[in-house]
């Protein structure tokens, strides 16, 4: 019998096992948790059901890991069928699944610069069937044109274009990618990604960068943006930290209230 398959095959005797004990998951340690969830997607063994309100979606992922984030939630309150949200950060999709499965007419930009990270992405969008309703784009979004070394993290969530937060909560780095950085502005002005009517940024301390290069479409269209602050060096708070510093004052000069939450921002666009 070949090896992979012999691996395999145990493989998804455990994740079985896992998923009979739905309380031990959450409580995994994060290296383990991380190395079950990237055999899980290498071999793409077990795809589960995750609730979403009214709605599901399958990945690949071991459990819903932010399905209950304040953040998701805000979404989820204010999107639309007809809406369109861009999901800059996307990682595994968590939050574009979630959109399609609560609104089927919604449309999602899932954006993810990790290579390996967004074939996993596509695997869930795959899984669930919303391949229709669900754009994938594998670049990073930024503050102008060009290309940036991208941190890969042992934890696929903390991958960073920021070497420090690739390697948060006992991560490290193990290994480098350069990837082609585009603005959110040119993506909309070329039609590569449709004007958003939400806009969420979860990018590891590169905020301000993403949100510099959405002036324009802050201006114009006005999106709602939900952002999750993140620190860049070490000892700074991640809500009082360079990047969440940077993403307030430019979002308070674009127009924005912002509202604080569990993890996160609701940033408001205010009337001119």
């Amino acid at each position: 019998m070949p090896r992979n398959t012999t691996i395999s095959g145990a493989l998804l005797a455990l994740f079985r096992a896992l998923y009979r004990l739905p309380s031990v998951l959450p409580a995994l340690p994060n290296a383990v948790y991380y190395r079950l969830a990237g055999a899980n997607y290498r071999y793409q063994l077990v795809a589960t059901e995750k609730r979403v309100r009214e709605g599901s979606f399958r990945s690949y992922e071991l459990y819903h890991r932010h399905g209950n984030d304040w953040l998701l939630a805000a979404l989820l309150d204010r999107c639309r069928d007809g809406d369109v949200v861009v999901d800059v950060g996307a990682n595994t999709g968590v939050y574009s699944l979630s959109v399609a499965a609560e609104y089927p007419d919604a449309t999602a930009v899932a954006i993810e610069p990790n290579p390996e990270i967004a074939g996993a992405l596509r695997a869930n969008v795959a899984a669930s069937g919303f391949e229709d309703r669900i754009g994938t784009l594998e670049l990073g979004v930024g503050a102008e044109e060009g290309s940036l070394p991208f941190y890969r993290s042992s934890y696929h969530e903390l991958g960073s274009f920021n070497r420090f937060n690739a390697a948060r909560f006992g991560a490290h780095v193990v290994g480098t990618e350069t990837v082609p950085i585009r603005t959110l502005d040119a993506l909309v002005s070329t039609g590569r990604v449709p004007p958003p009517d939400h806009l969420k940024v979860d990018v590891e301390g590169f905020g301000p960068e993403v949100l510099r290069g959405a002036r324009e479409v802050l201006a114009t269209h006005r999106p709602f943006v939900y952002v999750e602050p993140h620190a860049r060096h070490a000892g700074e708070p991640d809500d009082r930290g360079e990047s969440a510093a940077g993403m307030r004052e430019l979002l308070a000069g674009s127009g924005y209230a912002i509202i604080p939450g569990e993890d996160g921002w609701i940033c408001l666009p205010e009337s001119p």
